[in-house]
């Protein structure tokens, strides 16, 4: 684990009178731990962010810089604006390098599973960070999971993971960190085609009628037309 220096002054500027702290490029903090009183602080906002910005993230090791005094800590929690995305708040927490410590690290893949590259498979990967305790100089920059040899239907657990030498995972054991998902088929309706009227049983279709259509009505026959009644010739 790497560690790197950060310069810091206290904090006059306290509660609201902090965001002056921040209009003038600088990010209000405070340092605590169990054999120290707290000290409000606050760090240069540039230099901070491109130390944070790095693989370690949070777990950097930092010599802490305040005055004469260099005490080691981590950034144990951020307070970040939800609108800019900003870091406004560091709690800095002074560690011991001979005391085992909790925390998170990412979790990362990498390869290309042969279920997702051959098959069109779906990689799931439900958990980006895995608890550990450790020393502060044994934190890992990251864990990491080569998928390559995975194919569909593969599950990997925290269990499947290699051991790091003086690390201890807390996350359980059983916890699902990996899973290769089948491809979801999307199944289309079928079309229902239009269906005529069908003629009754036993009815006859008109001839030249065409298939499907109502038979003929028969047209009733015109009665016969009556004979007129000849006159009778009468004899002279």
């Amino acid at each position: 684990m790497e560690k790197v220096d950060i310069e810091a002054t206290e904090r006059k500027n306290l509660g609201r009178k902090s965001k002056t702290s921040r209009l003038l490029g600088a990010i209000p903090a405070i340092v605590y731990g169990r054999d120290m009183q707290s000290i409000p602080i606050e760090v240069n906002d540039k230099n901070f962010n491109k130390l944070i910005g790095g693989a370690s993230g949070r777990n950097l090791l930092i010599n802490l810089n305040i005055g004469s005094a260099s005490l080691p800590v981590m950034a144990h929690e951020f307070q970040v604006d939800p609108m800019t995305g900003k870091i406004i708040h560091i709690d800095f927490l002074k560690i011991s390098m001979d005391e085992a410590i909790k925390t998170k690290v990412a979790f990362m893949v990498c390869g290309e599973s042969e279920g997702v590259k051959l098959d069109g498979g779906i990689l799931v990967h439900p958990l980006r960070e895995i608890e550990v305790k450790c020393l502060p100089s044994n934190i890992p920059d990251k864990i990491e999971y080569d998928i390559s040899n995975l194919k569909i239907g593969d599950t990997i657990h925290v269990s499947d993971l290699k051991p790091i030498n003086g690390v201890e995972f807390l996350t359980s054991a059983q916890e699902i960190i990996i899973t290769i998902s089948a491809p979801t088929k999307e199944e289309v309706a079928p079309v229902e085609a239009a269906v005529a009227p069908v003629a009754e049983a036993g009815a006859p279709a008109a001839p030249g009628a065409a298939p499907g259509t109502a038979p003929a009505q028969p047209v009733a026959a015109e009665a016969p037309k009556a004979e007129k009644a000849k006159p009778e010739k009468t004899k002279k």
